[in-house]
């Protein structure tokens, strides 16, 4: 399975996000990817002070793209994330993973927004123009059974967990990390999620910085079950990172430490 991430500088400008973005998934297509996977808020990172003014419905220009592209070179896409609005209320950050007949094969909403606030530092507050999303996705494909999260969530390990004990063996995480964080713990998280959870982690993140001047640290991974780093992508800059992976990796190194045999459901607790 030969796997392509799409690491993008992503602007306030729709269009030219989208015709960056196609070049790149053209070029991945060509090269003989299974499957293509852009960054979260691929096609749009500029202000969010008005979200549902600048987000999407399912049938606009960003989804649209991806299902056209998808048909046309019989392949795979996970869509990033779009930022989609409903009637009411905050847009939702999604997820989408199409086939390559160009139908969404499953959608996931970002469940962890995320929040910082270091005074002097760093200031990010997405709770202001995301709605939270409720459940764990898990899709099946002819790969097998494939889970998705969004950049913050690499935090919060129970997310993982619950995929790969619903027979997740690859997991696709599309981000938007910044520098500030992810000079710290981009490569710490991505590699601790794939070694206790046995599973391949894909993170793809985007690069550049938004409106507010707020810097993303690029290099996009694909790590091995055994938190090896199969490729890296560059600090700056648009870049397609190819590896082909062999999933059954997977199950041989579950099987040689079987780890995830001896967790328990529940594990009583004493607070003496």
């Amino acid at each position: 399975m030969k796997i392509s991430v799409v690491q993008l500088d992503v602007g306030g400008d729709r269009e030219k996000n989208l015709n960056n973005a196609e070049r790149l998934v053209v070029r991945a297509a060509k090269n003989g990817a299974d499957i293509i996977c852009l960054p979260e808020l691929f096609s749009y990172m500029g202000s969010f002070e008005h979200p549902n003014k600048v987000a999407e419905t399912e049938s606009g220009p960003s989804l649209s793209l991806v299902r056209t592209l998808a048909k046309k070179y019989c392949v795979h896409i996970v869509a990033g994330s779009i930022l989609i609005r409903f009637k009411g209320g905050l847009p939702e950050n999604k997820c989408f993973f199409v086939g390559p007949d160009g139908a969404v094969i499953s959608k996931y909403s970002k469940m962890h927004l995320f929040d910082i606030h270091i005074k002097g530092k760093i200031r990010y507050e997405e709770s202001k123009s995301m709605k939270v999303g409720n459940r764990v996705v898990v899709a099946k494909s002819p790969f097998g059974k494939i889970g998705f999260a969004i950049c913050n969530d690499l935090r919060y390990p129970e997310v993982f967990r619950k995929m790969v004990l619903s027979g997740a063996r690859i997991i696709f995480v599309p981000s938007a990390f910044t520098k500030f964080t992810g000079k710290n713990h981009w490569l710490a998280l991505t590699r601790v999620r794939a070694m206790e959870d046995q599973c391949f982690m894909v993170a793809i993140n985007q690069s550049g910085k938004n409106n507010d001047g707020v810097k993303f640290f690029g290099s996009s991974l694909i790590i091995d079950p055994w938190g090896k780093v199969l490729a890296e992508g560059p600090s700056r800059g648009n870049a397609v990172i190819s590896k082909t992976v062999d999933l059954t990796m997977v199950d041989k190194i579950r099987k040689d430490l079987p780890a995830l045999k001896k967790i328990h459901k529940t594990y009583p607790i004493s607070i003496d």
